[in-house]
């Protein structure tokens, strides 16, 4: 049986050009109007109160063995086979993202990275995509 992963903020999504595949799917690094995050009436997001259940932003887990199984690639025991597992600290996010636990209770640990402060949505959806080249790829031992 494998060690459990390091706790860090993790999202499995297919791989392009050695980094993660941007677009707005779940198995892609972007934003999906609606799905991750609401905007209001005037096209801005605000940064998220973290509820569990709540659009709060790009969905991620706290650790590998929380990521969902239709996601989780098959080499790590999950059900995808296009998929890689990404990891990106906390510290590395740029200060427009706020990070947090947003989990369900007894469910597995969810983390969703939100604006820190108002912003419009197309910026907000920018500003995740240029995030692509801080994840790290993580490899099973």
């Amino acid at each position: 049986m494998n060690a459990p992963s390091a706790k860090g903020i993790y999202r499995a999504m297919v791989e392009k050009d050695g980094m993660p595949k941007l677009g707005a799917a779940a198995t892609l690094l972007g934003i999906r109007i609606g799905t991750d995050i609401v905007p209001d009436s005037v096209g801005e997001v605000h940064r998220p109160a973290f509820r569990p259940g709540e659009k709060n932003g790009l969905s991620c887990a706290a650790t590998i063995e929380s990521l969902p199984q239709f996601s989780l690639p098959v080499e790590w025991g999950g059900l995808n086979m296009r998929t890689a597992v990404w990891k990106i600290e906390a510290a590395d996010l740029p200060a427009k993202f706020v990070a947090g636990d947003d989990s369900k209770m007894g469910r597995n640990r969810h983390i969703s990275i939100g604006p820190s402060s108002t912003m419009d949505y197309n910026n907000f959806v920018d500003a995740i995509e240029a995030t692509r080249s801080l994840w790290r790829k993580v490899t099973k031992n």
